[in-house]
């Protein structure tokens, strides 16, 4: 069959920062799966390993149906990657109706000089040296993306990722280091600087930046014939390490942007189709999972269940049972990110509506129906089968995988993205950003500034008609198990201490602190903690 159009999975690539100046690993390619990088995930001088997203072609017939995958061995391939941080110039608000804050206020005439824009790179050919990460970074076929430039009145050069091949000519996309700072010495609690006229708070705090970025992934395609058919573009992300690799929140981003599409009638709503049921360890297990898993990282989690083969005992609950876990959750409303309409308090995490006299966060609808048609009874039960994992590599196994490891709410403002990806900007098809309308820094501008601030803040807090509600612990532990079964914070200042870091420790000390990896007993416990 010829090919009409060649389109770039994932349409939404998720890179994550590490200071390793050695290795690196790849993102998840497959649901359900964990990138488990070889000697884990820091390198040989304690460093964290930057993630990176690798990004594949898929060719297509003139009848839009799926032919194949193709690589450098089917074609020449040329990759294009434009990222930028435009959050120094952004105008930020955490929701759609909150009053709009233009950061660095002060600065104007072209404040496209507070961005840090990467531009337009190349990089094609085989990357020989793949297997060998640390070689195929020193590689012709590897560009790290600097940005020289002088900011607030300082130079600075940020390294915002690399771009590099793999020995199949595909892309990866690696985050940058880590960085963050003021260029003229402000302490993020301005306790050094007091200034008026540059107030902060946890997601805003003027004349500083990172290094966390977004923008397009393109290519041409030359086949073997000569042809160079349309190739349709995607878009990736770079954001900070997620410390609790094998645990994913409630509401996954891929969660959110399916519903996305659904109301925007990119894609059918299969939970509103007749006669449809719900697959129990597709579409039911991996939320009880996630809610069960909360114990690992929150100390008030629950922790009444056993841990070993639970999934039994949820597949096996009879109907009032089921009925009851139902009754807990939350009623989402009709405009996502809201707090629930009526129901229970499940999950106990915030809405997008930061405010203490409001209800907690939900689920998506799609989601909620799912668990209603599983409290009815009317589920396909596959919990007695045999799990088995797919391993071949395709265009929704690689869309869903990128996406279920980050967060898809509360976005206030997020860790990924905010909610200006989930309300505001144009897709051109499922999962896939318009590239044409939106331009690079985009998607991360809403992102605290810089990101170890709120991700610092954003743990756990009391809410008034709620009780405590959590933020982001599956990216974010607030409390772990380590050296015992003793719960401790997470971000504490050293061992045997229970006091958390404050802000300025944070940027300073983010790739010190440990990771949440399950064990031998399916339990999860804090390992790789540098000592401060």
């Amino acid at each position: 069959m010829a090919i009409k159009k060649i389109r770039i999975f994932p349409p939404i690539g998720i890179a994550r920062v590490g200071n390793s100046e050695s290795d690196f690993f790849l993102g998840p390619e497959i649901p359900g799966t964990v990138s488990l990088p070889q000697g884990g995930y820091r390198d040989a001088s304690k460093c964290i390993k930057r993630q990176g997203a690798r990004f594949h072609l898929f060719a297509y017939n003139e009848m839009d149906q799926l032919i194949g995958e193709i690589n450098a061995n089917d074609a020449d391939i040329t990759w294009s990657v434009h990222i930028a941080n435009t959050k120094a110039s952004a105008e930020w608000f955490g929701r759609k109706d909150d009053p709009k804050r233009l950061r660095n206020a002060n600065i104007v005439g072209d404040r496209s000089e507070l961005n840090l824009d990467a531009g337009n790179q190349v990089v094609t050919g085989k990357n020989p040296n793949f297997a060998d990460l640390s070689s195929s970074l020193r590689s012709r076929h590897a560009i790290d993306l600097m940005v020289n430039k002088v900011l607030f009145g300082k130079p600075v050069s940020v390294q915002m990722g690399t771009i590099l091949t793999d020995d199949n000519g595909l892309l990866v996309v690696l985050g940058g280091r880590g960085k963050a700072e003021s260029p003229t010495g402000r302490t993020l609690q301005d306790a050094e600087h007091p200034d008026p006229a540059h107030p902060s708070d946890f997601a805003n705090h003027d004349e500083w930046y990172d290094d966390v970025a977004d923008g397009s992934v393109s290519a041409v395609v030359t086949l073997r014939d000569g042809s160079i058919p349309q190739v349709t573009p995607a878009w990736v992300v770079t954001a900070p390490p997620k410390y609790a690799p094998g645990l994913q929140h409630p509401v996954t981003l891929y969660d959110t942007i399916l519903q996305v599409m659904v109301d925007r009638n990119l894609l059918p709503d299969v939970t509103a189709a007749s006669g449809y049921q719900p697959l129990y360890s597709r579409d039911i297990l991996p939320i009880l999972q996630r809610a069960f898993n909360m114990r690992w990282v929150y100390a008030n989690g629950a922790a009444n269940l056993p841990a070993l083969n639970f999934h039994r005992i949820f597949s096996h609950l009879p109907p009032a049972a089921r009925k009851a876990v139902f009754n807990k959750l939350g009623r989402p409303s009709s405009m996502m990110g809201e707090p629930a309409a009526n129901g229970g308090d499940m999950p106990r995490m915030w809405s997008d509506r930061y405010d203490k006299a409001f209800r907690n966060g939900t689920l998506t609808r799609i989601q909620y129906a799912n668990m209603s048609l599983w409290a009815d009874g009317s589920f396909i039960d596959d919990s007695t089968n045999t799990p088995v994992a797919p391993v071949a590599i395709s265009p929704g196994g690689l869309t869903r995988a990128a996406l279920e490891p980050c967060i898809g709410a509360p976005f206030y403002p997020g860790i990924e993205a905010s909610w200006k990806l989930r309300d505001e900007y144009p897709f051109v098809e499922p999962f896939r950003i318009d590239a044409s309308s939106i331009q690079p820094g985009d998607v991360s501008k809403q992102m605290s500034l810089p990101w170890q601030s709120d991700f610092l803040d954003c743990a756990v807090e009391p809410a008034d008609s709620a009780g405590q509600l959590v933020w982001w612990p599956a990216q974010r532990p607030i409390n772990v198990i380590a050296n015992g079964n003793a719960y401790v914070p997470w971000a504490r200042e050293k061992t045997g201490s229970t006091n958390e870091l404050d802000s300025d420790a944070m940027v300073e000390k983010w790739w010190m602190l440990g990771f949440l990896l399950e064990q031998d007993d399916h339990t999860f416990i804090e390992v790789d903690r540098i000592d401060f």
